[in-house]
């Protein structure tokens, strides 16, 4: 990851402004407010349609840019307005220095509900929703449910090294544990 991405991450964590991150690759874009930062992976207050919603935490060598999406005073205002800046908190995870490290703290706040995204070797994207159950060392063990809320007969086994991007502690998942299952 180029070392220009990291420091705009670190100054818009300091300063609590809205980042919105790219990968050109696949046409993917994210927004949200830098809470946490490892080696590899940096942690987002997810921001949608101008709400917080759960956190995303990102493999910062798949991101091929990133710039400041408050950057003008309607958005600043409506992000202020909306309680977007005073809502922003770091998750209750001690840290996010590797997949692993990370997925630990998501299953002792989190229930270990999580949506991971994942490339394999030949470029496609695949995403998952559902439990983490175990930690390995190469890997985690999910238990997936479908869009119809009901588990997969065998967990999922999910290397650290093909994930992009997980999604934790938000709406859509909350809805999936509360109802799915």
């Amino acid at each position: 990851m180029n070392s220009e991405i990291r420091e705009a991450l670190e100054r818009a964590a300091a300063q609590k402004q809205v980042m919105a991150l790219y990968r050109d690759d696949t046409g993917e874009c994210w927004s949200g407010i830098p809470v946490m930062a490892g080696p590899r992976l940096a942690v987002f207050c997810r921001e949608r349609d101008f709400a917080l919603d759960g956190f995303l935490a990102v493999d910062m060598e798949r991101l091929t840019g990133v710039e400041r999406y408050d950057d003008n005073d309607f958005v600043r205002r409506a992000m202020a307005g909306e309680g977007v800046y005073g809502a922003c908190r770091k998750p209750p995870i001690r840290s996010c220095r590797d997949w692993k490290e990370l997925l630990d703290g998501v299953m002792k706040s989190f229930g270990g509900w999580c949506s991971p995204q994942c490339e394999d070797g030949e470029g496609d994207l695949c995403f998952y929703v559902g439990r983490a159950l175990a930690l390995e060392d190469n890997g985690f063990l999910l238990r997936p449910v479908d869009a119809d809320g009901r588990w997969h007969r065998e967990p999922a086994f999910i290397p650290y090294e093909d994930l992009c991007t997980l999604a934790f502690g938000g709406n859509y998942l909350r809805v999936f544990k509360k109802y799915g299952g």
